[in-house]
């Protein structure tokens, strides 16, 4: 019975980390910076929401199930420690790093392998599948919209053909700025949203530790540390 109930629990827990975290945000930036944020998780069943700056609303707002807790974003007024306690801990800390025996040759060469290793066009690779799989799965959704300028046309051109290349790629169709080269200004309004699965995120980082070239990396280190 007790297995079926810890067989039961762990199929819940695996569950739950299948279940998307929705983030999103929103502003506007000019002279000031209005910005909100937001977490949803099952549905919003827990949800989360910051302002910022709070103004006349809570800075922070906590919603689990039907609860909901503002909170007004204040600032710390906790005292500050004494410059004599950081000097003293400064101290004790150049201190330990001179009683430290310098690192022996063999740990050199380890290092230098690892290194090395971390550097090879496989292992980078599989760095750079495992980054875009991560940004594929957060399914992130932007919109942006206004007008900008800096106080040099070339700087405002420059950024302008970036922005033009980031949208004919067909990865950023919501950026809709228009350059202004006769004044410094901005004016921008835009909107993000996306999604986080930690169970899709734990698979890659399974199969990515698993690959060829990283298992190397792990498995020589620890080949390592355990002839030590």
């Amino acid at each position: 019975m007790i297995v079926y109930i810890l067989l039961a629990i762990l199929l819940i827990m695996v569950a739950l980390l299948f279940i998307p975290l929705h983030f999103f945000a929103q502003g506007q930036i000019t002279e000031d910076l209005a910005l909100e944020m937001g977490l949803a998780w099952a549905g919003g069943l827990v949800a989360a929401r910051w302002r910022l700056p709070p103004q006349d609303k809570p800075g922070a707002e906590v919603r689990v199930g039907p609860w909901n807790k503002p909170r007004r974003s204040e600032e710390s007024e906790e005292p500050s420690q004494s410059t004599d306690q950081d000097d003293e801990a400064g101290k004790n800390k150049r201190l330990r790093r001179r009683d430290q025996p310098p690192a022996n040759e063999s740990g050199r060469k380890t290092n230098r392998n690892v290194v090395r290793s971390i550097l090879d066009r496989q292992v980078l690779a599989e760095v750079l599948a495992l980054l875009a799989a991560i940004w594929r799965s957060l399914r992130l959704r932007c919109n942006l919209d206004g007008y900008y300028g800096t106080d040099d046309p070339a700087s405002t051109a420059y950024i302008a053909a970036f922005i033009t290349a980031l949208k004919h790629c067909g990865r950023y169709p919501g950026l809709n700025l228009n350059p202004r080269f006769d004044q410094l200004t901005v004016n921008l309004t835009g909107a993000l949203q996306g999604q986080l699965v930690p169970g899709l995120i734990i698979l890659d980082l399974g199969r990515f530790m698993l690959k060829t070239p990283i298992r190397k990396i792990w498995w020589t280190m620890l080949r390592e540390r355990n002839n030590r």
